[in-house]
């Protein structure tokens, strides 16, 4: 380990571009019509397992984290938003598929998310495009919101001529507690784990570079801004 010291501001920011976030950051009751909602959420990740050292031993990182975003209510069934993170960046949508005509009871949805990104390395660049669709459910508890969230996951990486991709299942649980109208604070932890790994073309390049093999875990907690 003390080898790699020098190198870890490096390698801080490698893992950083090739992770994204896997927060859900939101409530599973989609926004009213021509509502907006706008967050910051301040954490940290941890990465198991993704570097070996001299002696073969597999180690994990603790990392710093934070995330900006927001969201606008198409229909009172649909939203569309989006998040930044460090060296990197999410588009997502939420579709409702239970919504009482109040927030009491049980709200039920679905959120597809994706995000395209470079990773530069010193022989290529690569391309990493992960996709994410969570299930997002919401008990009202006191006008606040419990949030479960079970998700699968899928990163394919391209460069080098060669391409892998990687399937993970996880998923969140979080609390968005109303602290007044257009205001929210909401804790949050998320994980991940990979599930299949698959390597085409000789994959020499990419699973040398990244291997993406170890479990995530994600904690934030959100400052949720409008909405109602």
């Amino acid at each position: 380990m003390k080898k790699l010291l020098p190198l870890l501001p490096a390698l801080a920011l490698v893992l950083l571009t090739g992770c994204p976030s896997f927060s859900t950051m939101g409530t599973a009751r989609t926004l009213p019509k021509g509502k907006s909602q706008f967050f910051i959420a301040p954490g940290g990740m941890v990465l198991k397992d993704f570097q070996t050292d001299n002696a073969g031993l597999s180690e994990s990182f603790g990392l710093p984290t934070v995330e900006f975003g927001g969201r606008y209510g198409v229909t009172d069934h649909v939203e569309v938003g989006g998040k930044v993170f460090p060296i990197g960046a999410e588009l997502n949508a939420k579709f409702a598929l239970i919504r009482p005509e109040t927030p009491a009871g049980l709200n039920l949805s679905v959120g597809p998310a994706a995000s395209v990104y470079a990773f530069p390395s010193d022989q290529d660049t690569f391309t990493l495009a992960w996709f994410h669709l969570p299930l997002l459910v919401g008990f009202n508890v006191g006008g606040s919101e419990l949030v479960i969230a079970p998700r699968i996951s899928d990163l394919m990486v391209t460069g080098g001529g060669d391409s892998s991709n990687t399937v993970f299942a996880g998923g969140s649980l979080g609390f968005a507690w109303k602290v007044a109208d257009g205001f929210r604070i909401l804790p949050e932890i998320a994980f991940t784990t990979p599930i299949y790994y698959a390597v085409e073309a000789g994959g020499t390049a990419v699973a040398d570079t990244i291997d993406p093999r170890g479990a995530m875990v994600q904690f934030n907690v959100g400052f949720l801004m409008g909405g109602d």
